[in-house]
């Protein structure tokens, strides 16, 4: 499915439709600048309210519990349809924004995550749902979920500016609360354009589906994390194996009773899967490399994890994917994560390097994935979409939800394998890190062969 000419922006923007585009993506950056802004003023809140022992639960809590309430989503989308949706996910949200800002005790902080976590569950599929409907067309799906991908890289790369002056300046209370005001004011504007907009609500499922996979998909994840966080080998080995299983069995699962008719869409979840985990792990490793061997001061780190977001979004904006046929997509991604991975294990192997040397490989590394990413992730998530059938119960929510599911277990297994044991090993020595990302450049190998047969290239 190459493009022979990009939609221009007008395109994706005229109309109702765009304006609802436009709202829809400010509610992403919100999103982003909210799981940054926590991500910054967490350690400083833990520490003021005496409760460091409760900060793992507090930055694992809410996405894991986010996954566990995924499977209301497409429900609510088609039994109360959006409208309501968006409003019940915006009033859990400011239960849980109130209850964590003003939280007296690091326990009541924790419990507010949560419901941030619930929150994030409601509105599962919503987005991906309405703008999958919004842009029949190939073309124009893969412009608008570019843009929207945009959204989430963005943020990385102005938020620790922000937020670093807000946390300084006016404190971690403050810090915690802003995002949420921006994410209420975009929801305030989608809703309005939802009204614009002429929507069928689908069939109303006849129940909540996958609730007991995700909540297996959900504690395996995080059983996983603490396990690996003992630094104990038995621990970790069976924190790896644990992994594996999840995908195999809940996740497997999950997709199958999420989108039982749509094997094209659990097709595209797998290889999202694939992706983030690639991406997201390789980029996880780099600053902590960086960091450990290069520049204590993390300053290069903090310059290196930066690169992928930007050549993800600038990739995205130029619009190579666009311009590749879905087999060639298939083939840059195959090679590129691997080599990514291999490009680690020559940077630990290589004898002698000095340390701008050392940062270079490093930056190239970081800027192959997230050129590679910027250039698939489109594609893929409009292929996902195509030839969505629906119907008995099924709704394009659902395959919002997949998509968003698949993200969520590849960004964590791929951070947990490359990050949480890249730990241990930059611990042993830079032998053991080449170990380490040998064996992930192995198993994204192993995963794109698998992969290469799926019906979602033939297009």
């Amino acid at each position: 499915m190459a493009q022979a000419g990009r939609p221009p922006l007008r395109l994706i923007f005229a109309g109702p439709r765009g304006r609802l585009l436009a709202a829809f993506l400010m509610a992403e950056f919100a999103a982003s600048m909210t799981g940054l802004s926590y991500a910054a003023v967490l350690p400083v809140a833990a520490a003021e309210l005496d409760g460091l022992a409760l900060y793992g639960l507090a930055v694992a809590l809410p996405g894991v519990v986010g996954i566990a309430f995924l499977a209301l989503g497409p429900y609510l989308y088609a039994r109360i349809g959006p409208q309501a949706q968006l409003s019940l996910s915006s009033l859990v949200l400011v239960l849980g924004v109130c209850l964590s800002v003003a939280a007296p005790t690091m326990e009541v902080l924790v419990a507010g995550l949560a419901l941030r976590g619930v929150a994030s569950g409601l509105m599962g599929g919503l987005g991906m749902g309405i703008l999958s409907e919004l842009y029949p067309d190939a073309g124009e799906r893969e412009r608008a979920f570019g843009l929207y991908a945009l959204m989430w890289v963005a943020p990385s790369l102005v938020g620790p500016v922000i937020n670093g002056v807000l946390l300084a300046t006016v404190g971690w209370r403050p810090s915690m609360a802003w995002p949420a005001v921006l994410i209420l004011f975009a929801r305030a504007l989608i809703s309005y354009y939802l009204r614009r907009i002429p929507f069928d609500r689908p069939d109303a499922p006849g129940r909540v589906r996958g609730v007991g996979p995700l909540l297996a998909i959900a504690v395996g994840l995080l059983l996983a994390q603490v396990s690996i966080a003992t630094s104990e080998p038995g621990w970790v080995i069976g924190a790896i194996v644990l992994l594996g299983l999840v995908l195999v069995g809940p996740f497997r699962q999950a997709l199958l009773v999420m989108v039982p008719t749509e094997p094209r869409t659990r097709a595209g979840g797998w290889v999202l899967t694939l992706i983030c985990g690639g991406y997201f792990g390789v980029n996880s490793l780099v600053p902590l490399l960086a960091f450990t061997y290069i520049d204590a001061t993390g300053v290069l780190g903090a310059v290196l994890v930066s690169l992928g977001p930007l050549a993800w979004a600038l990739m995205s904006a130029g619009g190579l994917g666009a311009r590749l046929s879905s087999r060639r997509i298939h083939r840059l991604a195959a090679a590129s994560f691997p080599a990514a991975a291999a490009g680690v294990v020559a940077w630990a192997l290589l004898p002698g390097m000095s340390a701008p040397a050392g940062a270079v490989v490093l930056g190239l590394v970081a800027l192959l994935v997230g050129i590679t990413m910027g250039a698939v992730y489109p594609r893929v998530m409009t292929l996902a979409f195509e030839g969505f059938r629906g119907g008995n119960g099924t709704n394009r929510a659902h395959g919002g939800v997949v998509l968003g599911l698949s993200e969520d277990v590849g960004t964590a297994s791929g951070v947990t394998l490359l990050a949480g044991t890249g730990g241990i090993a930059v611990g042993l020595g830079t032998g053991s890190v080449a170990i380490l990302a040998g064996a992930f450049a192995v198993v994204l190998l192993a995963g794109w062969v698998i992969v290469s047969r799926s019906s979602l290239w033939d297009s």
